[in-house]
């Protein structure tokens, strides 16, 4: 199972750097798609065009009859100590408060747990947390609330998903790889299409300053346009619709008991999903949205001393090792 997990998490990687490279050329704002995830999480800028900010939302939705709200809380998985903490004052709010983490039933985490993990997307947040001066998701929430509640699905349940649709990690894990190649294939046959973007840096580059390696990934957030291409199907039916349907199951429960204001507390890329089933399964309507802060764009991590790319490749590697 655990080889299982660990390569689902290395598919996932190696799609989401590839699409990390697909960046466009900037669209006319009459050419601009809306994106799905974008009410959900969006970049700030000054009134000249700077970035400032990358916020998440925190959408909220009433069922009038029932007198039930439910807010959906956007979460980015490393952000600032201020980002968090405002997150735990916020949590105090509700009756309940559900949250994802694909666990073994029964997983605990205690205040300020610091995770090491052989997964490798962890490994990476854990890399990219340090060298961007964040903080991270699961050391800052406080989980040992009573009234917060895992809505997720177990690493065995997920298996079984797959082993229902006749997918293994290796079909799972090609899937992905040429999803993202033929959204690199189609964004470098746009004519005037540079897949790096103008003024956008290489690897080694951004490895330099972390600044812009900040603003780059927080642009990546942001710009996010349809999850389900951006995930590719395979993926996003597991790793999204599967898991928000165990999440959405245990919100009936709870609401079935009684639960008046409910918090649920998932990654941004999950909101647009769930928001489609608030509404037309829980006869539910948006009531409004807040924003909170989670990345100031305008400090970051120390800048390193300049280095060859050997050098700074191997910078990485101890980070993650």
């Amino acid at each position: 199972m655990k080889r299982s997990i660990a390569a689902l998490a290395i598919a996932t990687t190696l799609h989401s750097l590839l699409l990390a490279q697909e960046v466009a050329q900037p669209q006319a704002a009459s050419e601009q798609v809306q994106s799905k995830t974008s009410e959900f999480i969006r970049l700030s800028q000054s009134a000249d065009g700077t970035p400032q900010t990358l916020d998440t939302a925190v959408a909220s939705y009433r069922a009038e009859p029932f007198g039930v709200q439910v807010d959906l809380i956007g979460a980015v998985h490393i952000g600032e100590g201020s980002y968090y903490d405002e997150l735990n004052k916020l949590f105090d709010q509700y009756d309940v408060l559900l949250f994802e983490l694909v666990a073994p039933e029964g997983t605990v985490i205690e205040p300020g747990m610091r995770q090491r993990s052989s997964n490798p997307v962890s490994m990476l947040q854990d890399a990219a947390k340090n060298f961007l001066a964040l903080e991270s998701q699961l050391e800052k929430i406080d989980y040992t609330k009573p009234h917060f509640i895992r809505a997720d699905m177990s690493p065995e349940q997920m298996q079984e998903k797959m082993q229902q649709r006749g997918e293994s990690m290796f079909t799972l894990a090609l899937s992905a790889l040429l999803d993202a190649l033929r959204q690199q294939n189609r964004a470098a046959s746009q004519p005037g299409n540079n897949p790096l973007g103008d003024g956008e840096m290489d690897l080694f580059q951004m490895l330099q300053s972390p600044q812009h390696a900040k603003l780059m990934m927080a642009k990546q957030f942001a710009g996010t346009s349809s999850l389900d291409q951006a995930l590719g199907g395979s993926l996003n039916q597991l790793l999204i619709v599967d898991r928000n349907a165990a999440a959405l199951k245990v919100l009936k429960e709870q609401i079935e008991q009684g639960r008046k204001k409910i918090g649920i507390f998932y990654g941004a890329a999950h909101l647009p999903d769930f928001q489609e089933h608030l509404i037309a399964d829980f006869g539910m309507k948006k009531t409004g949205t807040q924003w909170i802060k989670a990345w100031n764009l305008t400090t970051a991590g120390k800048q390193p001393a300049p280095r060859d790319p050997i050098s700074l490749m191997l910078n990485l590697l101890k980070e993650i090792e």
